[in-house]
């Protein structure tokens, strides 16, 4: 259906990428990254070794930014940008909450991603001013909710260990002021499930691109809305990440923004 769109070109390393993660699944090496909290295993570097060399073979003047590994051709005006496997610790825990991202920016605006939610092989796709699609079926944002009946999705900053405090304040204006908190461990799946009509809202301090531009332009596709710190639409350099359904997003926004630590304010601004 999406063959004139260059991403169609990386399905088949998406889903090859997909199954060497289920097949590394009891044998996979864990190591931490910044913290004991974030952590990589050699699934996300054979996913990534996967997805990159695809896109060099295919695509290689093209630029490429993945979690894993330095950047590639950075100053290209066409950057891919992989996540090759979001959910880690779920996926080092045996909770199938696991996805692969992979999102195409042309002149630093997003323009074509997919998010594929491993473990329940559904495939989620954006495409600018095209539309966004879950198998292959359109996404319409289709709730209509109260913010004090909105499921809302978050996670925390791998900071949280030291700054916890920092976070305190957002997390408790919204559990007041909806209808529950959900905490899945996937940034990516987490948005996606926006944009299908399961959660209603998600924020997220300190996500990293690769987490979430992709599957910000699916929500955004679907009929949602996705802002960051500056009340725009996320880019690289975002600090926070607010997406909600069409009923609820001005509210939602406003409980995020006005509730914010001061001492993470000066990190975020």
């Amino acid at each position: 259906m999406f063959s004139q769109f260059d991403i169609s070109e990386l399905k088949a390393a998406l889903y090859e990428a997909a199954e060497e993660i289920k097949k590394l699944q009891s044998e996979a090496l864990i190591s931490s990254k910044t913290s004991v909290v974030d952590l990589v295993t050699s699934a996300d570097l054979k996913s990534e070794e996967i997805l990159i060399n695809r896109i060099q073979k295919i695509f290689p003047q093209d630029g490429i930014i993945s979690e894993e590994s330095e950047p590639i051709n950075e100053n290209s005006n066409r950057i891919w940008v992989i996540d090759p496997l979001d959910g880690t610790v779920n996926y080092a825990n045996n909770i199938p909450q696991v996805a692969i991202t992979i999102l195409l920016i042309e002149d630093n605006n997003p323009i074509q991603s997919i998010v594929l939610d491993i473990y329940r092989d559904h495939i989620y796709e954006g495409y600018k001013d095209y539309g966004a699609f879950k198998d292959g079926i359109k996404l319409l944002l289709s709730k209509n909710t109260e913010m004090k009946k909105a499921l809302v999705a978050t996670g925390f900053p791998y900071d949280r260990v030291i700054n916890a405090q920092q976070y305190i304040l957002t997390f408790e204006t919204i559990l007041k002021n909806s209808g529950g908190i959900r905490r899945y461990g996937s940034a990516a799946l987490d948005v996606c499930w926006v944009a299908d009509n399961k959660f209603d809202a998600y924020y997220e301090f300190f996500i990293k691109p690769w987490d979430t531009l992709g599957a910000s332009l699916i929500l955004h596709e679907a009929g949602g809305h996705v802002e960051d710190e500056t009340e725009r639409f996320p880019s690289m350099q975002s600090n926070l990440i607010i997406a909600s359904n069409s009923s609820i997003h001005k509210e939602f926004k406003e409980l995020v923004l006005n509730n914010i630590s001061q001492d993470l304010k000066t990190k975020l601004f």
